[in-house]
């Protein structure tokens, strides 16, 4: 496993239209291991991995770029910052926290916070993000000439990796993405008996955007989108609410809020997992979403489904997932592209 590489796409910012720094890692990275790539007007990369096999199968796999974050909306008299969401975050999370905004040159903030013993003790309410103050301690004629409304913002937590785990911010999808790159340049090509393909998607927290246009230029037969997901896994809570679990290998997903997986795709996967002795875990749920959903019912639709990495605390300063269930899902997704080939339909 890459450590520099993990690091280097957690702590590289990019929020939903901000991708192009990442796009510059996916890019050095996978290149030259590709026959062909194209950058369409959204941002999405998609990458021809091989060269076209004539009547082979047409699989997508895809990871999105993006993360949660924020963008600068208004900035006060006194230097005060006023910033909006980017995606799905707690505002009971974001009170308190240290964020880097990225103006002419970064900057390191806090989210303002009121000293427990003046606070109000009997509000139980959470103040929206957008409300919420952020104080960097500069002037205003000195943060004007560094900072403009519609700066990028993210959590400011670097990523940690040790002890066989990974600590950090943006794992949603940074450590979905490593998964495609790493997958990418390891597989045997000459061996696919597939057209295989592989895109870094833009926008994904903010609806699904960029993977909605995707379909139409590959075309494929099946897709899988590649994540990090909620894994509940804590003390206390009930088993049927843990969902994927860290240490049991990658996540198969059969539902989500937006979701039925194609049930024989999955199948299909277990039975390679089982004969390859992969671990994996399977997951049924009415929350949540990912590009898989797009990439189902979009063009002329696709057989998808979702590999996840198990993380704990997604969309928050500080993630966790375990580094063998990132190996056992490069695995599993590699095992899966070299048999695709073998898919019935039953």
């Amino acid at each position: 496993m890459s450590d520099d590489l993990i690091k280097e796409l957690c702590n590289t910012p990019g929020v939903p239209g901000f991708e192009q720094e990442i796009s510059k890692i996916v890019l050095r990275e996978i290149e030259n291991s590709c026959v062909a790539h194209l950058k369409d007007p959204m941002g999405n990369l998609i990458f021809q991995v091989n060269d076209t096999i004539k009547n082979a199968p047409v699989i997508l796999i895809d990871a999105h770029m993006d993360e949660v974050g924020f963008l600068v909306s208004h900035i006060e008299e006194n230097g005060m910052i006023r910033v909006i969401p980017l995606g799905g975050i707690d505002p009971k999370l974001f009170y308190g926290q240290r964020l880097t905004i990225w103006g002419k040159k970064k900057v390191e903030a806090t989210v303002a916070a009121i000293p427990p013993h003046i606070s109000d003790k009997s509000s139980n309410t959470s103040t929206p993000v957008e409300d919420c103050l952020i104080d960097c301690g500069i002037s205003f004629k000195k943060l004007k000439s560094i900072i403009k409304v519609g700066d990028q913002v993210t959590f400011s937590t670097e990523c940690i990796i040790d002890n066989d785990r990974i600590l950090s911010k943006s794992l949603d999808d940074r450590i979905g993405l490593y998964v495609l790159l790493e997958t990418v340049k390891k597989i045997n090509k000459k061996n696919l008996k597939c057209n295989l393909f592989a895109s870094a998607s833009v926008q994904e927290e903010m609806g699904l955007r960029g993977a909605r246009i995707i379909n139409s230029k590959v075309r494929p037969d099946f897709s899988i989108a590649l994540e990090g997901t909620v894994s509940n896994d804590l003390p206390g809570i009930p088993p049927h609410k843990k969902l994927a679990q860290l240490g049991n290998g990658p996540e198969i997903r059969i539902s989500d809020k937006y979701l039925i997986a194609d049930r024989f795709f999955n199948k299909h996967i277990e039975n390679i997992a089982r004969n390859k002795k992969i671990k994996y875990q399977l997951t049924a749920k009415n929350a949540g979403g990912t590009n898989s959903t797009a990439f189902q019912v979009t063009g002329e639709g696709s057989k998808a489904t979702v590999m996840s990495v198990p993380v704990r605390y997604l969309h928050s300063p500080s993630s966790v997932c375990l580094a063998k269930d990132v190996q056992l899902t490069i695995k599993l997704l590699t095992a899966t592209i070299q048999n695709i080939h073998r898919f019935k339909d039953e």
